[in-house]
């Protein structure tokens, strides 16, 4: 999605578009006006965030599309905690592997270390020093001229609902793989997912509506651990059913949905016995 063929083809549609921006990438004037954190603004002027999140719009007029970039602490913290867990195994795989040129092939490692000689690796204290420069960093690129910067990155960080949905629709409902091969079934198989879907997410919203944000999953979870275990007297031949206890989410979640669950044991009385 990142790539400069994907965003020429959507300048091209002249459909407006929000995606991911690869700031390393940009040409040397950018990155310079990218690093200097000097002039970025404040992206929340109400000071309710734990985050003190910055930002810098960057126009690139030749392409009429607009960069925005944010610094966050955070996230530079982060960015930094990761580095340094990744410089910590390396040091240990380069100690261990009887091998070391052969971790020059590994992507996660390979920008840190440099060879010196014939099978010598150290690290690269250079590449160190120029990774810092982008912690806490990140950035869009739009087309959207109308709206302002907070705007445009809050309905990017809204992509996490698109990427849980296609999970959910290819993991948990079993969207995909499809094993029919008439078009009727393929398409009922499909339908029948979708439907799957909007069940699962009403629920997600009815639930956060009337009790407390749940996410797919946890409900998922909470319903999959009830069960009822049938217990069986040989000697009257009476069933016994003998529910699990259900925890205080699980109830809400049944009475938000118009059920109950009773943790009771009971008699399961047959037709017979009924007649």
């Amino acid at each position: 999605m990142l790539s400069t063929e994907n965003i020429e083809k959507f300048k091209q549609s002249k459909q407006p578009f929000i995606v991911g921006a690869r700031l390393k990438n940009e040409s040397k004037p950018l990155t310079l006006q990218i690093l200097n954190t000097s002039d970025y603004q404040p992206l929340y002027q109400d000071h309710q965030q734990t985050d003190e999140i910055t930002y810098k719009n960057i126009p690139k007029a030749e392409e009429g599309l607009r960069l925005i970039v944010t610094y966050s602490p955070k996230r530079a913290a982060k960015d930094k905690h990761d580095r340094e867990k990744a410089i910590e195994s390396l040091t240990k795989r380069m100690g261990k592997s009887q091998n070391p040129a052969s971790l020059l092939n590994n992507f996660g490692y390979k920008k840190f270390i440099k060879l010196q000689g014939d099978a010598k690796l150290t690290i690269d204290e250079l590449k160190l020093k120029e990774a810092e420069k982008w912690d806490g960093l990140h950035g869009i690129i739009s087309n959207i001229e109308t709206e302002d910067a907070k705007t445009l990155l809050h309905h990017y960080k809204g992509l996490w609902q698109v990427e849980e949905t296609f999970r959910i629709s290819k993991h948990d409902l079993r969207m995909r793989p499809v094993f029919h091969r008439t078009p009727k079934r393929i398409n009922a198989h499909i339908a029948l997912c979708f439907m799957a879907l909007m069940c699962v997410r009403v629920m997600e919203y009815t639930v956060r509506l009337q009790y407390k944000k749940l996410s797919p999953a946890a409900i998922k979870n909470e319903l999959m651990r009830l069960e009822t275990s049938i217990l069986k007297d040989h000697r009257t031949q009476k069933q016994y059913a003998m529910p699990g206890k259900a925890s205080q989410d699980t109830k809400k979640i049944y009475q938000i949905l118009g059920l109950k669950w009773n943790d009771t044991p009971y008699i399961i009385k047959d037709k017979a016995s009924k007649g």
